[in-house]
C-alpha cells in the first residue's frame, strides 16, 4: 500500500471518527432535551374544553363555560403545591365541577349535556402566552359540551397559569429544569419540532 493510500485511509478514518463523535454528542444533547420536556409533562394539569360545534354561538358558550370553570376551581387548584395534589383535588371535586358546569350551561339557555373527566391526553407543542408546552401526554381536565365537535380551548390549571387572580403566588411554578424548557420555547423551536416528531413515532 502506497503512502498516499495510507494517508487517505487515515484521513477518512479521522473524518468518520469526528462524524460519529458529533453524532453521539448531538444525540446526547437531544436525549437531555427530551428528558426535560418529559419533566414538564409530569408537573402540569391542563384544562381542555371542547365546544358543541364551530358555530359562533357555541364557540362563545365555550369561552363562557371556560371562564366559569376557571373561577369555580380557582381556590382548589391554587392551593395545590404538586401535580399529585392538583389531581387529587380534581378527582374529589369532579362530580361537583360537572354538576356546576351543567347548571351554568342550563342557566345560559342551552340544553347541552356536559361531561367532565380526568384523562391522560396527547397534545402537540402548544404556546400559551409566554410559555411553550412541549408535545406529549399530559393529565387533563377534559370538558365536553354537547357533541364536542367544535374547536377546543386549552390552558394550564396547575400550575395556575390561566388563573389571573393567583399571579402573585410566591412559590415557583415549575422546577428549574421545566422552567428552562417552557420559558425558552421560542428560541428552540426546531428542537420542539424534532421532539414532537419523535414523540409521534414512539407513541
Amino acid at each position: 500500500m502506497t503512502f498516499k493510500k495510507k494517508r487517505d485511509i487515515l484521513t477518512l478514518s479521522m473524518l468518520i471518527g469526528a462524524g460519529l463523535t458529533l453524532l453521539t454528542a448531538s444525540f446526547s444533547a437531544f436525549a437531555d432535551f427530551a428528558r426535560k420536556c418529559e419533566t414538564v409533562q409530569g408537573e402540569v394539569l391542563r384544562l381542555h374544553v371542547l365546544a358543541n360545534s364551530d358555530s359562533a354561538e357555541d364557540q362563545q358558550l365555550k369561552y363562557l363555560l371556560r371562564d366559569f370553570i376557571i373561577a369555580d376551581t380557582e381556590k382548589s387548584f391554587a392551593e395545590a403545591l404538586t401535580l399529585g395534589e392538583a389531581l387529587k383535588s380534581a378527582e374529589v371535586n369532579l362530580p361537583e365541577i360537572e354538576e356546576n358546569a351543567k347548571a351554568f350551561i342550563t342557566a345560559q339557555g342551552y340544553n347541552y349535556d356536559v361531561n367532565v373527566s380526568l384523562e391522560t391526553m396527547y397534545f402537540t407543542t402548544r404556546v400559551y402566552e409566554n410559555i411553550t408546552m412541549p408535545a406529549g401526554d399530559y393529565a387533563a381536565l377534559r370538558v365536553l359540551i354537547g357533541s364536542g365537535e367544535g374547536q377546543n380551548w386549552w390552558c394550564v390549571v396547575f400550575p395556575p397559569l390561566c388563573l389571573p387572580a393567583v399571579t402573585g403566588r410566591q412559590e415557583p411554578y415549575f422546577t428549574p429544569e421545566a422552567s428552562e424548557i417552557i420559558e425558552t420555547g421560542g428560541k428552540i423551536e426546531v428542537k420542539f419540532k424534532v421532539y414532537e416528531w419523535w414523540k409521534r413515532i414512539f407513541n
